[in-house]
């Protein structure tokens, strides 16, 4: 179910919101960590993407899925996240007096599923890269789509795909030729 009479709407009402949150709250809350690589600011930056999607539901066009319209969202607000003042400085603090509580179920679940080697190798790509693998990989998104998210052409896409994967390549031979020595 694409949700594309959104661009027909000025009001949602709360079960068809409820309904989208449910259905990409997991997508944004996984592209959040993707960007800023840190399990604590995540749920508040999924919290923001649903709240400035509600409320500027209007200048949802139709122009893209639902689904693209919300990552464009969360990258805009993860960027913002990464370059805001107070979080370098939590990030800071938290790298000087580390914190002593155990970690949360999600951070557990999320460790747990980082342990394929192939997505551990990707979280180490520089963000150019690490960015269009996950949305091409992960989200399935299509070319056109990855660059009306990010603001480039296809050919740049495409281009970013390449290298990244020539990357992720090197990067996985250089190991097994480390671990057969």
């Amino acid at each position: 179910m694409e949700e594309g009479y959104l661009r027909y709407i000025n009001q949602l009402d709360y079960s068809n919101y409820r309904r989208i949150v449910e259905r990409y709250w997991k997508d944004v809350w996984n592209y959040a960590f993707f960007i800023t690589k840190h399990y604590e600011w995540c749920d508040d930056i999924a919290q923001d993407v649903f709240f400035q999607a509600y409320k500027h539901l209007s200048t949802f066009r139709g122009q893209s899925t639902v689904k693209t319209w919300l990552l464009k969202i969360t990258r805009n607000i993860s960027f913002n996240y990464k370059k805001a003042a107070f979080f370098k400085k939590v990030t800071l603090i938290g790298l000087v007096a580390p914190n002593q509580t155990s970690p949360s179920a999600e951070e557990q679940f999320f460790k747990n599923d980082l342990s394929d080697q192939i997505w551990e190798r990707v979280l180490h790509l520089k963000p150019v890269w690490r960015e269009v693998l996950i949305l091409d990989a992960a989200y399935q998104l299509s070319t056109k789509e990855i660059a009306h998210l990010l603001g480039i052409g296809e050919g740049a896409v495409k281009s970013r795909i390449h290298r990244a994967r020539l990357k992720m390549s090197k990067m996985l031979k250089e190991e097994a030729d480390y671990e057969t020595e």
